[in-house]
């Protein structure tokens, strides 16, 4: 089944959080965001992950993993934040691990054939090249957001391997999970600027999607 994916009119603004049950995820988007040196320990990303544990943002305790995979320290929520550009995505769970990715839309890749070689795997780079130019841009970042995506949720980041989390690429250009794959995938358009991925495993019964109003 091929990737599905959701638009900005999914995005719900809003200012606080609603309940966060089992099995559900939560998107965030900030499309308007200051660049800082961490963001996982931000006001903003802090605040709101606060809100969802009731608590003050002064006690929240955010560390990293051996990966360097945020965390916040003695609860249950799981979260994966990416920025681009002047954006920041934040995807939220409980006990349901996830990651996140998020790129610029207008971003051009100068040699994606080059880079898949290099990166992906070999059918996914045969595949690549025999798609039409105008085709073959958007189908790389597609395909590179669902990779990154897949590999902060399995904790290790990107340097456990591109080529280690597989696709199916169809003459179409759409992607879907290649077997032994074990990472569901969610693509994301929060804005006509911007595409990402969300990846999680475990059974997730709803994905919500908001943009943060402030």
């Amino acid at each position: 089944m091929s990737v599905s994916t959701l638009n900005a009119t999914d995005f719900i603004p809003a200012d606080a959080p609603s309940p966060l049950p089992d099995g559900e995820i939560h998107l965030w988007f900030f499309p308007q965001w200051e660049n800082v040196p961490d963001a996982a320990t931000s006001a903003p990303v802090r605040a709101l992950l606060a809100a969802y544990l009731d608590r003050p943002p002064a006690s929240i305790c955010i560390d990293r993993g051996e990966h360097g995979k945020p965390r916040v320290t003695t609860t249950r929520l799981e979260f994966s934040l990416a920025h681009a550009a002047d954006a920041l995505l934040l995807g939220i769970s409980r006990d349901l691990p996830l990651g996140v990715d998020l790129e610029s839309a207008q971003r051009r890749i100068r040699s994606a054939c080059g880079l898949a070689r290099r990166f992906f795997d070999p059918d996914e780079a045969a595949v690549l090249e025999n798609l039409p130019d105008a085709l073959r841009q958007a189908v790389f970042l597609r395909l590179w957001c669902a990779k990154e995506a897949a590999l902060k949720a399995h904790g290790q980041g990107i340097g456990f391997g591109l080529d280690r989390v597989g696709f199916a690429i169809d003459p179409s250009g759409a992607i879907a999970p290649a077997v032994g794959n074990p990472w569901r995938i969610l693509g994301l358009a929060p804005s006509p600027a911007y595409l990402g991925a969300l990846a999680w495993s475990g059974s997730v019964s709803r994905v919500r999607a908001f943009v943060a109003r402030n």
